[in-house]
């Protein structure tokens, strides 16, 4: 049984911001429900519900944007940014009712966020900007994607779970810090990695989730890197995991070398896959002093959902 549910409360990466063109959409699957998102021809982004409150055709199977609008296939009922009907072309009188639900969205930092709240509040934090994106010095995002049947709670715990470092990942951990500043929560790491595909890396890291659901890295070793973490569910026992890497430019190969930072990256988080895919979650664990403040980690994530939704802790 899941411990919290169905949904927390936050900002969810929902999209990469080069996946979409202006006028363009595309069917997605988040939250248990199915959603449509779609950029008007000025390039702002928009996600509704993806079927027709006329006779429930899915507007990304073969819909299409016009203008500002997004146009049903079946009978060609036009639906605004809001979520309003603005047009029938065979009608005079549009029903007040005819409308699709909405979700604020934010694209930022080359990604596309939406807004997601069980109750329907509006966004109560900003996403951060990150200064080094789309600047010279920095090459763009190396991004990857995978679906992994978890819990997003079970990835939000490698905040505090300093132990687990140098079983999984081959990681020695010199100094380890957690700070939890409302939405915020802070894991400051120094130590050595010595990655699956070769090499040994002295690294100090401060990563920090923004809410639940998004966590952004400033990484400092042989390289300078920021790093992107995301993961949103498409249902109660799954979700998408995605995870980008930008490098600070050193010189002529240090686009060759962000690769193959992904790669280190995607290898690093199938050994975490393996381990998630495959547990059960404990309410209740037995801890050791030296496991990291995992209890104080829980009550962070708790805040983002309803009191009545959280059961067990």
């Amino acid at each position: 049984m899941n411990a919290m549910r169905p949904y927390p409360r936050g900002w969810f990466v929902i999209a990469w911001a080069g996946e979409l063109a202006p006028g363009s959409l595309k069917p997605m699957r988040y939250f248990g429900r199915d959603l449509v998102l779609w950029r008007k021809e000025d390039g702002t982004p928009v996600v509704q519900d993806a079927f027709c409150p006329h006779l429930g055709a899915h507007f990304a199977h073969g819909g299409h944007v016009k203008g500002d609008r997004l146009v049903c296939p079946f009978h060609a009922w036009e639906f605004d940014d809001s979520g309003a009907c603005a047009h029938i072309p065979y009608a005079t009188k549009i029903p007040p009712r005819a409308r699709i639900a909405c979700w604020p969205v934010v694209e930022r930092n080359g990604v596309i966020f939406m807004w997601h709240d069980p109750d329907g509040g509006a966004p109560d934090w900003e996403i951060p900007v990150i200064a080094e994106h789309g600047t010279s010095d920095w090459t763009p995002w190396y991004e990857n994607k995978v679906t992994v049947n978890t819990h997003p709670r079970e990835i939000v715990e490698n905040v505090a779970d300093s132990a687990h470092f140098p079983a999984v990942h081959r990681t020695f951990v010199d100094q380890f810090e957690n700070i939890y500043e409302g939405h915020k929560a802070t894991q400051h790491t120094i130590g050595k990695a010595t990655p699956k595909l070769g090499g040994v890396d002295h690294f100090d890291i401060t990563a920090t989730y923004h809410g639940p659901a998004f966590q952004i890295s400033d990484m400092r070793g042989v390289l300078h890197a920021m790093l992107l973490l995301a993961h949103t569910p498409i249902d109660e026992n799954s979700l998408d995991l995605r995870f980008a890497v930008m490098l600070q430019r050193t010189g002529p190969r240090t686009d060759e070398f962000a690769k193959f930072y992904v790669d280190n990256l995607t290898l690093g988080f199938h050994e975490d896959i393996a381990i998630w895919e495959h547990k059960v979650y404990r309410p209740r664990p037995q801890l050791v002093a030296e496991d990291g403040p995992i209890g104080r980690l829980r009550a962070w994530y708790s805040q983002f959902y309803r009191s009545a939704d959280v059961v067990g802790s």
